[in-house]
């Protein structure tokens, strides 16, 4: 990608996908690491385990287990469905920052 996008100049939805998280990689790479610990301070209650003790999910668990684990077919598919859109979650941040032009940088 770096010879096509930097070398060769060449322009397209495939360059423009990459281009983006290139500007503020820094930034992606911390919001990936920042974004599930701080929406796991967001509990919502699952109910009680066979111990009784109450459980609890967090937002992106949420997410998984009521919407994507319950996608028919292979549950390979809700896996990977699930890591597509959290990729496509961050590559919009990234893309409304780069439309601003706003950058991380060290």
């Amino acid at each position: 990608m770096i010879y096509l996008i930097e070398f060769k100049n060449v322009k397209g939805f495939a360059t423009r996908f990459f281009d983006v998280f290139g500007k503020n990689a820094l930034f992606v790479f911390a919001l990936s690491a920042f974004l599930p610990k701080g929406l796991a301070l967001i509990r919502f209650e699952n109910g009680l385990n066979e111990k009784g003790e109450m459980t609890y999910y967090t937002p992106w668990t949420w997410l998984y287990q009521k919407v994507f684990i319950n996608i028919p077919g292979d549950p390979r598919l809700g896996s990977l469905l699930y890591a597509l859109c959290v990729i496509a979650f961050m590559w919009f941040i990234c893309w409304w920052m780069d439309k601003r032009k706003i950058y991380v940088k060290v």
